[in-house]
């Protein structure tokens, strides 16, 4: 805070500076000899004549009536500074004369009326200088506010996908454990690698996609382990820079919504196509599956994971991304496409 009132009084100090280097230099071709001291005085006394209906309009008639829409208001009251100003800067002008000559004499309006022109048009750059910057001040904080929103909408929404997660995941290996399989050990290990990525990595900002890739294969291995042979997986992975990076557990929600509202179709065989492409540009997933056999077919409404997606999608990727669904009678897919090119790679 300190520092930044420090770089404001910076600011307002650096103008004033600039308008007596603009006055003098505009002044040194008809200036005598031996004249810059007595210039540079009349100048600093000339100074508050400025300040005062400058902080008046910028601290006062601004906030009290512009911003509040009162333009009638607003227009009256800078004439009145305009009127004050002229009559003002008269007898300032004849003060200061006064002060260097000793004698008082009367300053002609007419005489004074295109410094009175000249001297409005600085006041009006300081104040239109002021509103551009306090309207960016309140730009710069509603941005704040923005991203302090979405960052607390993605973190409400990671906490409600790890649960979710977590619960399928032990649905899995409790499968397991019932039949007994010998394979319950290593569904345990599978599940200890993709919590240390929850932990350690899920909170971070963006992940490289090579560990993004990494955790879906995990989890795929995890639910082969309970599926068996009944799980038939085609899988076209195309990572062409592995060190792209992307926002954690973007990939993961369509997988668990796959193997949650999937199943066996024909042949009385669960089906999955999976492909993935990325390079520097764009990333491109697609997955389908064989949907469950059923009397009747109702469409895959999808669950806490898709929808929890899709919001973190808008958030992390607005205008960035395209999510298209496909719900047919025995297969359910979706295609995802994230342009890479506008987030980068920090």
């Amino acid at each position: 805070m300190r520092n930044q009132n420090f770089k404001e009084i910076s600011i307002h100090i650096f103008f004033w500076l600039l308008y007596v280097a603009s006055e003098y230099f505009a002044n040194l071709m008809h200036m005598q000899p031996g004249k810059n001291l007595r210039f540079f005085q009349s100048i600093f006394l000339t100074l508050p004549a400025l300040m005062l209906p400058t902080y008046f309009i910028a601290w006062y008639v601004v906030p009290r009536y512009l911003k509040t829409n009162k333009w009638s208001l607003f227009i009256l009251w800078i004439l009145a500074v305009g009127v004050f100003v002229f009559f003002a800067r008269i007898k300032w002008e004849e003060l200061v004369n006064y002060l260097e000559s000793g004698r008082y004499f009367e300053m002609p309006a007419s005489k004074m009326l295109k410094n009175i022109i000249r001297d409005y048009s600085i006041i009006a750059l300081a104040v239109c200088i002021y509103i551009i910057g306090d309207y960016r001040k309140k730009q710069r904080h509603n941005e704040q506010l923005v991203k302090a929103k979405a960052e607390a909408e993605i973190k409400l929404l990671k906490g409600q996908l790890h649960p979710h997660f977590l619960f399928n995941s032990l649905n899995n290996i409790y499968s397991l454990a019932l039949m007994k399989s010998d394979l319950t050990a290593d569904s345990i290990l599978k599940l200890t690698e993709l919590l240390d990525y929850l932990v350690y990595r899920a909170n971070m900002d963006k992940v490289p996609l090579a560990k993004e890739v990494q955790l879906l294969e995990n989890y795929v291995d995890l639910e082969k382990l309970r599926y068996g042979e009944k799980l038939i997986i085609e899988a076209d992975i195309d990572v062409k820079n592995e060190g792209v990076k992307v926002a954690p557990l973007i990939l993961l929600p369509f997988a668990e919504n796959c193997f949650k509202h999937g199943g066996s179709g024909k042949e009385w065989l669960f089906r999955i196509n999976m492909k993935l492409f990325t390079d520097d540009k764009t990333l491109v997933f697609h997955l389908e599956n064989s949907k469950k056999k059923k009397k009747e077919n109702s469409p895959v409404k999808g669950g806490v994971g898709l929808e929890n997606i899709r919001q973190r999608l808008a958030l992390l990727y607005p205008n960035r991304h395209q999510l298209n669904i496909s719900d047919q009678l025995d297969i359910y897919g979706i295609r995802l496409e994230i342009n890479l090119a506008h987030v980068g790679s920090a």
